[in-house]
């Protein structure tokens, strides 16, 4: 734009800036024109969201599932993490029949809650990325669904085994990364063979 300017100003009234004064007129430009770009929102970057550790004395549950229309059938996984980050709980398996992928990601959180509790843990954060598990869980929408049986076994199991619970929604799946690459994993396994890894030590449990 400077250089067609300074065309413009020499053919029209025909002055002529040295060079040096060319150059330094473009960096003041460019200089004034990043500033600009510094105060302006990027509105349409997206910030990225990754899993976020659990209050004290809470351990959280992740869970996914994968699902394969054209033989219907699927696998799941889950891990279960402290408020330090740490490890408690991991699981992986298959499922040969399924009717659907809201099915395979029931099965995956009533299997991480069953092995939680089954390892003694009484508060627990669930957090999924399928809004539709999240919904039949806290709410009576998927009370007449096919999966209704599994629905109402996920909500007893909470009801009479944990003295605290949330389930929460988390549409970033940066969050449930790791509870994705452990249904995968389940893809390997044989159904009725899961693989369950409990990390030893007694305070990966919150009995209290």
């Amino acid at each position: 734009w400077f250089i067609w300017a300074e065309r413009n100003q020499i053919r029209e009234e025909g002055r002529r800036r040295s060079p040096e004064a060319l150059v330094k007129a473009i960096k003041i430009y460019t200089n004034e024109f990043h500033q600009l770009l510094r105060h302006i929102p990027r509105t349409n970057e997206r910030r990225r969201e990754y899993w976020s550790k659990p209050p004290e004395g809470v351990l959280k549950l992740n869970c996914d599932a994968a699902f394969q229309s054209r033989n219907m059938s699927g696998s799941w996984g889950f891990i279960i993490r402290d408020s330090d980050g740490d490890v408690v709980l991991t699981g992986s398996g298959r499922v040969n029949h399924l009717l659907s992928a809201f099915q395979a990601e029931m099965i995956a959180c009533l299997q991480g809650l069953q092995a939680a509790i089954n390892a003694g843990v009484r508060h627990i954060i669930l957090e999924t990325d399928a809004s539709m598990v999240q919904q039949a869980i806290v709410t009576e929408q998927y009370s007449n669904s096919a999966c209704a049986g599994l629905v109402e076994e996920v909500q007893s199991l909470v009801d009479s085994n944990l003295l605290s619970f949330q389930c929460a929604f988390n549409k970033s799946r940066y969050c449930n990364c790791a509870a994705h690459e452990l249904a995968v994993l389940g893809l390997c396994c044989v159904e009725g063979k899961e693989h369950i890894t409990r990390r030893p030590g007694e305070h990966s449990c919150n009995r209290g």
